[in-house]
């Protein structure tokens, strides 16, 4: 709705998921997901850093968020939407021996690692998606983006997919990030003990 209750119709939906750490997840339907930290005030401002909203109202199966440009009702999602994907079992993994299988954007849609309940996720250093492009003239073959890079901003590029089957990255920091798969759709890279699952929206 508007800010003065006036409802407005739409075509699109957001999806927001609260996990633990203070992170999340949103997106709108079949559109690009944002994962990262959010905080909540004492006024009840939540920042996505991102996006800024004020809870108006918060209880089990339902929320309510405004901001300057409306009211926006949210429910528990019951749908398949946020259905996580599972690697089947009798899936083989074949090798990735080209960086040419990788070409392509990917967005991050689950992250686990070795031990979850230590730490805290660090936006700068999460990897938030992928871009691949493959052999260039400046012998970048890709881009990595963290949770706090701006869109057109990535902190890392990819230099070289070794024979080993990992990604050489260098940028504001040096990373080795492991293929451990890349086929159907689906891509997992781990670093350090923390593994990134991406897919690929086309």
């Amino acid at each position: 709705m508007k800010t003065d209750s006036t409802i407005v119709p739409f075509t699109d939906t957001m999806f927001i998921s609260f996990l633990r750490k203070d992170s999340f997840s949103y997106h709108n339907k079949n559109g690009f997901i944002y994962n990262g930290g959010y905080t909540i005030d004492e006024d009840s401002l939540l920042d996505f850093g991102t996006a800024r909203y004020r809870i108006k109202e918060r209880r089990p199966a339902s929320l309510i968020l405004i901001n300057d440009d409306g009211i926006y009702h949210f429910i528990r999602d019951s749908s398949d939407t946020v259905k996580i994907i599972v690697l089947e079992k009798e899936e083989k993994l074949l090798p990735v021996t080209n960086i040419d299988q990788m070409i392509g954007h990917w967005t991050v849609y689950k992250r686990t690692e070795k031990d979850p309940s230590t730490g805290s996720i660090d936006n700068s250093v999460t990897i938030r998606s992928i871009y691949i492009t493959g052999p260039s003239t400046d012998g970048k073959q890709g881009y990595v983006f963290s949770g706090s890079d701006p869109g057109g901003s990535p902190s890392w590029y990819i230099k070289s997919l070794g024979t080993d089957q990992v990604l050489d990255c260098d940028g504001k920091s040096h990373r080795i990030l492991k293929v451990n798969k890349c086929q159907n759709g689906e891509m997992i890279l781990e670093e350090e003990g923390i593994k990134y699952y991406f897919k690929q929206f086309k």
